[in-house]
This record gives structure tokens, sequence and C-alpha cells, in this order.
């Protein structure tokens, strides 16, 4: 009999939905190769509710009719709040907290919160939340190691592209002195459609149609999407200990549409560039709008993302990331999951 893996999923937005037929397409193989199958014990949201099954659903339950929030929510306990949800899980047995809120770029929360309380109950967690790890991930991770427990977050930056655990697990002598990327995948769907003639609004839409857009979108425009990720960068890769507060913040929203177009036909497109670097030892950071020449490694992912990471032992080495959908954020969801999980095995 496999092991079951008891989950809380708090934030039912595009994330979260497309994690639970992820994890249903993946659940033979988590059984055959990991000896445990995932349990869906609580999914939460502001909106819709906070609810505790008292058995747990698998991924497959949920995803056999059209509503997986109604299929779960039957039979299931209703919490008052946010940090009520995660004490009823932990009770009812999850292990693992996957906080997959919206974003709030100003102090983290509450999706901060929900971490601590998480972390202190004893459970691993599992974010896409980039406002908590870039305000507080140092506090965070001391928690987490002062509990025994794991805190992961690779979809917080790039999405499912193992960048951060490629830094960890393969990479951690290789002396990286700085970084720059195209982060924000918002801006550059708004820049290309501008650049070939469409409004603003029109672009914005299309970017929240894909599912990769904030919920409120001026946090990518404004580049605080992008700010968060290169803290998070940062501080992880060039180990430094910088806030948002301290990158250098320009965001697009100031460009006219003629600019845009005009740096296009020069073939020198303006992207929103994050980069950070080691001068004289201190970590430098910043977000802005640049124009890319054709010589820029950056040049080739105009339309992508892609972080180039300049390293001592291997110069430099650059990640893109052709396609950009909210699949691939769930996957750095579920890849951190599996992380955990094995090492829990171990």
């Amino acid at each position: 009999m496999k092991t079951p893996l008891h989950l809380l999923i708090l934030g039912y937005g595009n994330v979260a939905q497309a994690l639970l037929p992820l994890l249903a397409a993946r659940n033979t193989w988590i059984e055959e190769r990991r000896g445990t199958s995932p349990l869906i014990t609580g999914i939460g949201s502001r909106r819709a509710g906070f609810f505790i099954h008292p058995t747990g659903l698998s991924a497959a339950d949920l995803t056999s009719g059209s509503d997986a929030l109604h299929i779960f929510r039957q039979n299931a306990q209703t919490c008052e709040d946010a940090l009520a949800f995660i004490r009823a899980g932990r009770s009812a047995g999850a292990t693992i907290l996957l906080e997959l809120t919206t974003l709030n770029p100003t102090n983290g929360e509450p999706a901060l919160s929900h971490i601590r309380a998480a972390l202190e109950s004893g459970m691993d967690v599992v974010t896409a939340n980039k406002g908590p790890i870039a305000h507080a991930g140092t506090s965070l991770h001391a928690q987490a190691r002062r509990k025994g427990v794991s805190l992961r977050y690779e979809s917080t930056v790039m999405d499912g592209l193992p960048l951060l655990n490629l830094a960890e697990f393969t990479l951690p002598a290789v002396g990286i002195l700085g970084f720059r990327g195209l982060l924000n995948t918002t801006s550059s769907i708004v820049l290309r459609q501008m650049e070939e003639g469409q409004t603003l609004e029109t672009a914005i839409q299309l970017a929240q149609q894909i599912g990769v857009a904030e919920a409120n979108p001026w946090y990518d425009l404004d580049g605080w999407d992008a700010t968060m990720k290169t803290t998070i960068l940062a501080n992880t890769l060039l180990n430094a200990a910088l806030t948002p507060s301290l990158i250098q913040r320009t965001g697009i929203r100031d460009l006219t549409q003629a600019e845009i177009i005009d740096a296009a036909r020069a073939s020198t497109p303006i992207r929103l560039v994050s980069s950070a670097q080691l001068v004289n030892g201190t970590p430098v950071a910043s977000v802005r709008p640049q124009p890319l020449q054709p010589d820029d490694p950056l040049y080739a992912a105009r339309n992508h993302g892609m972080v180039t990471l300049e390293t001592t032992a291997m110069g430099r080495i650059s990640l893109i990331e052709h396609d950009t959908n909210v699949v691939q954020t769930a996957y750095g969801v579920l890849s951190d999951l599996l992380i955990i999980q094995s090492a829990k095995a171990l």
C-alpha cells in the first residue's frame, strides 16, 4: 500500500487549478517511483472559502468532474480563515502546505503569515508566492531550520525552470558573480504586442488569458514582480541580504507606444531587464527597461524568459524558457514537492 502524502492547498487561482490535473497525470509515476500517493486534505481561498476533507481526496478524484472545488467541499469541514485552515489541516494529518495565494509586493502579507504559521506547526512549505520570500526569506529559512522542516520556492522565479534547484544541487561552488535576465513574462508579452501595434489594454488581456499575469497586472508592468524575483535571485545566488526596497526599480508604465515601436524597428527592442552583480563584494541590483542590442545574450530570448549567470568556474551559463504558461509554474510546485518527499524518505 502506498503511503499517503497529505497536502494543503492555500490559494485556488490559476496555479492551483493547473496543479491538480498535473498531479493526477503524474500520480502513477509518483506511486511507482516514490512509493507515495498525494492526497488533498484541504483547499482554501479567501474568495471560495476554506475546507478540510476528513480523509483527503486524490487529484484524480478532484479532476473527474468540471469543478474540483465543488467536488472537494462536499463532506468537507469549513474553516473560518486561512490560519484556522492551516491548524485544522495539520490536525487532519497534512504535512505540506502549498501556499499559492496572490502577490502583495508591499510586505508579502497575508502569505507571509500563512507560511510562518505552517512552519511553526511543523509543516513543510512549498510556495509560488514571491512576496514572502523576497521580504522575509532569511527569517523564514531560519524558522524552517529551527523546526526541522523544508521551505522551497522554485516557482517564484521563472516558473518551473529549475534555476534555484540547479544552483543548489549542481552549481554550489561555481562562484556566481552576477546575473541578467528577462524575468517577467507579462511585460515581455505586452511590449511585443505593442511593437505589433496592439493597444496596452489588449496586450494586458492577452497576458491574462494565457494565465501568466499577476491578479493586478500593474504589479508586472510597474516592475514589482521582477523586483521580487530579482531580490530572491540575488539573495539565493549571490548570498546577498537584499529586500525589495533596495532594488533600483523602473517599470514600463511610462513608455509610449511610439518609443516601443521605434526601438523594435531599430532592432533594439525594449525589455524589462533584471540584473544583479557584486561590486567590490557588495550586491547591486536593478530592474529597468533597456533596449537590447543584437549582440546581447538576452536579445535571442527577447520574447521568452531567460537568465544568464556569470560564474568564475564555468563562465557564462544561460537558461531560456521558450514556452511560458501556468502549467510550468505548477510543475515547479510539483518538483519542490517531490524534493521534499525524497528528503523525507532518506
